[in-house]
């Protein structure tokens, strides 16, 4: 039986935004609530592929929408944690009826002293009815 991804492989076409960096109010302890601070975002998009056609500038998924989507969720407001964070930015992405499945990592470097970042990653995937049209 196929994995997840294999699936994802065989019927869709993956954009990847790596790291994008936003400064956004971002923790849940007290001093981090202070001011803003660095943010690293990873977002993978895997959109249905679309058969029988040549592809128009129009007629296929705007990946600039991607760094839009993070943008405007770093900037909405403070959030405590980088799972919430995630999760409003896969909600957002999920919301183009062409997208079957994405996975957001977050990476705050400043979270401990002595690591590169800590990052959360989650994965999420459209209810199976809803894959393929």
């Amino acid at each position: 039986m196929p994995s997840i991804f294999e699936m994802l492989a065989l019927h869709c076409r993956k954009i990847t935004l790596n790291d994008y960096h936003a400064k956004m109010r971002i923790g849940a302890y007290d001093h981090e609530r202070l001011g803003t601070q660095p943010v690293s975002v990873t977002a993978e998009v895997w959109v249905k592929l679309s058969f029988g056609q040549e592809h128009r500038l129009s007629d296929v998924y705007d990946y600039a929408a991607i760094a839009q989507i993070i943008e405007r969720t770093a900037s909405a407001g403070h959030i405590d944690l980088q799972e919430d964070f995630a999760d409003r930015i896969i909600s957002a992405l999920m919301k183009d009826p062409r997208v079957a499945a994405v996975r957001v990592r977050t990476a705050k470097p400043m979270a401990c002293e002595a690591a590169e970042s800590v990052a959360v990653e989650t994965f999420r995937l459209q209810p199976l009815n809803q894959q393929h049209p």
